[in-house]
């Protein structure tokens, strides 16, 4: 492979590494030869990401394993998939959202992310390299468009919030990184199909510009290249793949 494109051996801590999402990326970039360590409470050797003491553990403990770690990808979330029963309160209306749920999501969504560069971030400041990932959303540069649910169900609104101050934390963490060569980007995806209901789906895909969702090993490229030095002059930025939405 081009050497712009080559992460072989790159050590990767991937956060919520047996999600949907993280689980793709996981199989993905190993595939291409990088040695990712998974942190997710659903490991057998599980990691906390919210709590600081847990994290820096973990971290030590990789850095122990392999001397380096080139890259972070943050991302693990709550987000409640449409339809889900387990997490009804997720589509509550906005004036009826749970405080204590609120607090919840905060916490995992960006607080989280927060203590995670923390942990980091001295080892890349020392290494003078190193790319750092936040997971963002669309809906973190747009408001949900709430006619696509059921009736009476509502796009959970502390994970708007909170993909929102990704962007915020981001553009902060890039510019006190910058001068260790250090870079940090947010990636900003679409829906991705996952077994919604169709009618969801197709309400989903009629907004943005290729009329459909996001199908399964999409966004993999999108994090191939920030983490290789095709990238290397990028940082303080988002990378938005959502199929145009929200461009219209």
């Amino acid at each position: 492979m081009n050497p712009l494109f080559s992460i072989q051996d790159k050590v990767i801590i991937l956060t919520g590494g047996n999600g949907f999402l993280g689980s793709q990326f996981y199989a993905y970039l190993t595939s291409c030869g990088a040695k990712v360590v998974i942190f997710d409470v659903q490991k057998e050797n599980p990691v906390d990401i919210t709590d600081p003491a847990d994290v820096k553990r973990a971290v030590a403990e990789t850095l122990r394993q392999h001397g380096h770690i080139d890259g972070l990808i943050n991302a693990a979330a709550m987000n409640a998939a449409p339809g889900s029963s387990k997490a009804a309160d997720s589509w509550s209306p906005y004036e009826k959202f749970p405080l204590e749920l609120w607090k919840k999501e905060i916490d995992v969504n960006l607080t989280a992310v927060h203590i995670l560069t923390q942990a980091v971030a001295p080892v890349m400041m020392e290494q003078k390299r190193g790319s750092i990932v936040f997971i963002a959303s669309d809906l973190a540069m747009i408001a949900p468009n709430n006619s696509i649910y059921d009736e009476g169900k509502f796009k959970d609104i502390a994970y708007v919030a909170s993909k929102s101050g990704l962007l915020g934390l981001m553009r902060a963490w890039a510019a006190y990184l910058g001068k260790y060569n250090v870079r940090v980007n947010a990636a900003v995806p679409g829906g991705m199909y996952n077994g919604q209901p169709e009618a969801f789906a197709k309400k989903n895909g009629a907004l943005n510009m290729l009329g459909r969702m996001a199908q399964k090993g999409e966004y993999n490229g999108m994090i191939h290249f920030l983490l290789a030095e095709a990238s290397s002059y990028m940082t303080g930025a988002s990378l938005v793949i959502d199929g145009g939405r929200t461009a219209w």
